[in-house]
């Protein structure tokens, strides 16, 4: 074939974008390494210094000494309570049948409305209405409270969870010489009812009074209504660990955080540690259980 008709045939055109594909592919690859690399990046300064000297201790100890865990890692030893029912059941069965046990022992007052029995995973709570506890602007319960709380009381006995009380009232303000201030009026309403549950027999090392005054409604302060449903007590018992005491106050007897705490007396007194557990007498246990 001549050079002339070689120069006649028509040949495909070459596709000169292909390269685009593998820019596309390399550049969507760059952008994930660098979201993974800033991800990580975030280090918690704080922690990452409690590690850091935490394993130098550990590390630097001589051979055959046990390993101190604890406090030293920033991570609790101690195991979370699980809620008690009445039946002995634990979870959501022991919250139900406390509940249960509950509603039934107040069926009057919960019809009429002035009692209410609520819970969740975190915690079972009764609301009563003030007008039922106490005179207006008092915190000296009536008889009728006292046979109330006797009877609420005899089912929360029969649980090992903590139970803290708290006080609420209207925004109607109070001054007078024993309540200077809702502040005043709310704890002490708390406390007159955590009061009555420790002479039922409730162990006082479970209980707890906290006031909150006006600031936590649940209606506007626009009528006499409102504010009636505003002024309550509400009774709680928590279905897990209780957060506000290093102890474990669910029993009579010594807690197993005081045992371990007993044991790690024996350390040094010139190791300047919180009191922690050694690693070689931590006994696996049953992991916590909330409601489930």
């Amino acid at each position: 074939m001549s050079r002339n008709s070689r120069r006649g045939i028509k040949h495909d055109e070459e596709d000169t974008d292909r390269w685009l594909v593998s820019y596309a592919d390399f550049i969507t690859l760059l952008f994930a390494f660098f979201v993974v690399m800033y991800s990580i990046s975030s280090v918690n300064l704080g922690k990452y210094r409690v590690l850091s000297d935490s394993m130098t201790t550990a590390f630097s100890k001589v051979a055959g000494e046990p390993v101190l865990l604890g406090t030293q890692l920033g991570i609790s030893v101690q195991r979370a309570p699980i809620s008690i029912g009445v039946k002995g059941q634990v979870g959501l069965k022991a919250m139900r049948e406390t509940a249960a046990a509950i509603e039934d022992s107040m069926k009057r007052w919960i019809k009429q409305g002035q009692i209410a029995v609520r819970g969740n995973e975190k915690w079972l709570e009764v609301e009563i209405n003030s007008s039922i506890l106490f005179a207006s602007g008092r915190a000296q319960l009536s008889t009728q409270a006292n046979k109330i709380l006797a009877e609420i009381s005899g089912v929360f006995k029969r649980t090992n969870n903590p139970i803290y009380v708290s006080g609420y009232t209207d925004d109607v303000p109070i001054n007078t010489l024993q309540y200077p201030s809702n502040w005043e009026l709310s704890s002490a309403r708390a406390a007159s009812v955590v009061r009555v549950m420790a002479q039922s027999g409730i162990n006082p090392a479970r209980l707890g009074a906290i006031g909150f005054a006006e600031f936590r409604s649940i209606n506007k302060n626009d009528s006499v209504e409102n504010r009636q449903k505003n002024r309550r007590v509400i009774i709680r018992m928590l279905a897990g660990e209780d957060i506000f005491s290093e102890a474990t106050p669910f029993a009579d007897t010594k807690t197993e955080m005081e045992n371990r705490k007993l044991e790690t007396e024996k350390i040094e007194p010139d190791i300047n540690i919180a009191p922690v557990l050694q690693i070689n007498k931590l006994q696996a246990g049953e992991p916590a259980r909330g409601l489930q």
